[in-house]
């Protein structure tokens, strides 16, 4: 499964701009409540804990798969999509990148596609662990 498969071109909407700010410059960005702490996904838009307010924040792009799926459009492209749980605790969907045997609780780690038509996007490959290399 590579990134160079895909479905669509990636737009913003004007809601999400400082998520697609940090992947043009390979930080992913994510919420978190300015009062107590906790991580929340890109598209949350409160604290459900504490009804703090979220700011973005930059996470550390460690993960663990979750689940995962392959899309197909009806061009034939296909798009391996995922759901990970980011190290900080929320969940966030992506694409993964290649990842030859998805797995649950696999390793993995943000990279970013910096596309010539589009915004740039986080994807996920496996996270190599330092095996005294």
């Amino acid at each position: 499964m590579t990134a160079r498969q895909t479905i669509g071109t990636i737009r913003r909407d004007g809601r999400g701009d400082p998520f697609f700010d940090g992947a043009a410059e390979d930080r992913l960005m994510t919420r978190r409540c300015e009062a107590c702490g906790r991580w929340y996904a890109p598209d949350a838009t409160d604290c459900p804990e504490c009804a703090g307010e979220l700011a973005w924040a930059e996470a550390s792009g460690e993960a663990a798969l979750v689940s995962w799926a392959v899309a197909h459009s009806r061009t034939g492209e296909t798009a391996p999509l995922a759901l990970v749980e980011l190290a900080e605790g929320p969940w966030m969907y992506g694409r993964l990148d290649a990842v030859a045997a998805p797995r649950e609780g696999l390793p993995l780690r943000a990279s970013f596609v910096h596309p010539d038509e589009g915004e740039s996007y986080p994807v996920f490959k496996e996270r190599r662990e330092n095996r005294g290399l």
